[in-house]
């Protein structure tokens, strides 16, 4: 179902988290690096038990040489429309940050309808969301921080929504513990938070958290703290740094993937 949000810190630095929730209890990411964009390959078949049928397509959550930072989340799953991963892709590897994103997207939806799903992104001057609905996208900037769960809040939560159980508690519980947060430590906090029980931040239930993400940029590159598995049974979560734009080194790429929590193999480029 997963929870997501962007924020600034106090120094200047900014950053964007996901706890991924999917109905299975464990899941192998798939993830793209290249020299201009890395991206966790979003999985049309999230809901499902099957691995041997995985369909992946576009990123659920990246970032770029140009420091965008971007993810999304689930709000209803049509037949027959796109899936909104491929948005965050499109997003991604667009040019002009996040105002280049909200068009890139904007283009998109006009061509064809998405999966309805929300979007959040980050750079290093504006902040906010897109939610996604069939052929029509609201883009909101905010001066706060951006949190989403799996409702919209624009167009208005419905009856016929995949989640219409646990996306309201937990977008409070996130808007509440994202006030109280302090740097790095808060946020991943709030990933392991129980608030609310088993349908807290961290989800176990019907619904696992399978992999728990956060991304800061600090003004010299951008660093990855990844966890595989529930972020509240997990010591420290592993710590990787993009290897993007200035950073970039074929050698660098491929420790990248190696070090990277997964049994899955990883896309070459």
């Amino acid at each position: 179902m997963c929870t997501i949000g962007v924020l600034r810190f106090e120094d200047g630095s900014y950053g964007l988290f996901k706890n991924k929730d999917f109905a299975r209890p464990s899941f192998d990411d798939q993830i793209v690096v290249e020299r201009s964009v890395f991206g966790v390959s979003g999985l049309v078949t999230w809901a499902g038990s099957d691995a041997v049928v995985d369909d992946f397509s576009g990123f659920s959550i990246g970032a770029n040489a140009e420091g965008l930072l971007c993810c999304d989340a689930n709000v209803k799953t049509i037949p027959g429309y796109a899936n909104y991963d491929d948005l965050v892709e499109i997003a991604l590897r667009s040019s002009g940050g996040f105002v280049g994103a909200v068009e890139a997207v904007a283009d998109a939806v006009a061509l064809r309808p998405y999966n309805w799903g929300n979007l959040v992104l980050i750079d290093e001057d504006l902040a906010g969301g897109i939610e996604v609905r069939g052929d029509r996208i609201e883009a909101i900037v905010d001066d706060g921080p951006t949190i989403r769960t799996n409702h919209h809040i624009a167009f208005r939560a419905t009856g016929d929504d995949d989640n219409t159980a646990t996306s309201q508690p937990r977008l409070s519980t996130a808007r509440r513990l994202i006030d109280s947060t302090g740097g790095l430590d808060g946020i991943h906090n709030l990933t392991r938070s129980h608030d609310g029980g088993s349908g807290g931040i961290c989800v176990h239930g019907s619904h696992q958290t399978v992999y728990s993400y956060v991304l800061h940029h600090d003004g010299d590159g951008i660093n990855l703290s990844v966890t595989q598995g529930s972020p509240c049974q997990t010591a420290a979560p592993r710590v990787l740094t993009l290897p993007l734009g200035k950073s970039w080194s074929i050698a660098g790429a491929d420790g990248f993937r190696e070090d990277y929590p997964s049994q899955r193999s990883s896309v070459p480029t």
